[in-house]
């Protein structure tokens, strides 16, 4: 019997990898349309985010679950992030100095969860993430990956020591974080939680 379920799951599996494939190959071109589009809508000024063109595809897509939705959503938002421009002006605001929040550790810890998750990055930890960090990671689309990141984008640590940690969340209430991350430029998917 367990010889003729590990078949079917297998069978499963290569299935599920041919549709992730396929996903894949149409993110790719879901990226190159966005960038037509953009230079479009930057030749005849027209903002990037426009709700009505969402509402058009929303109702031609018809019924959609909420997870469906909510997937349908975080499309969107990869392709205004494909489209969207660099904010020279937010890069020469940000200083180089660290940024510190006050607040409970709780709090410090969604709110840095939200900073460094977006759909698709990669949170690595080899111990047990705080659960308001976690919900937060979850919320933002993040996968959560139990062990340990060898070359990781970004680094969230628990201590003083902001030659090795982008973001650091205290004992003592504060959290402090490079400003550098805040750019709209970043690119991290991959974040080491130590």
């Amino acid at each position: 019997m367990r010889d003729a379920t590990s078949g079917l799951l297998e069978e499963v599996r290569k299935d599920i990898l041919q549709n992730t494939k396929d996903l894949v190959r149409l993110f790719r071109e879901r990226e190159r349309l966005s960038r037509i589009v953009a230079d479009i809508k930057e030749r005849e000024n027209v903002e990037v985010r426009d709700r009505s063109r969402e509402e058009i595809v929303l109702k031609a897509l018809g019924d959609l679950n909420p997870r469906q939705k909510a997937i349908i959503n975080m499309i969107f938002e990869f392709t205004i992030a494909c489209e969207n421009s660099v904010d020279e002006s937010l890069h020469e605001r940000l200083s180089e100095s660290d940024l510190e929040i006050s607040g409970q550790k709780s709090v410090l810890e969604y709110l840095a969860s939200t900073i460094v998750s977006k759909p698709g990055s990669e949170i690595y930890s080899s111990r047990e993430l705080d659960p308001m960090f976690a919900l937060g990671a979850i919320r933002g689309g993040a996968h959560i990956i139990n062990g340990h990141c060898v070359s990781p984008d970004l680094r969230l640590g628990h201590s003083d020591n902001q030659e090795k940690y982008h973001i650091s969340i205290l004992e003592n209430g504060i959290m402090k974080l490079n400003p550098m991350i805040l750019r709209a430029d970043s690119s991290f998917s991959r974040i080491q939680v130590d």
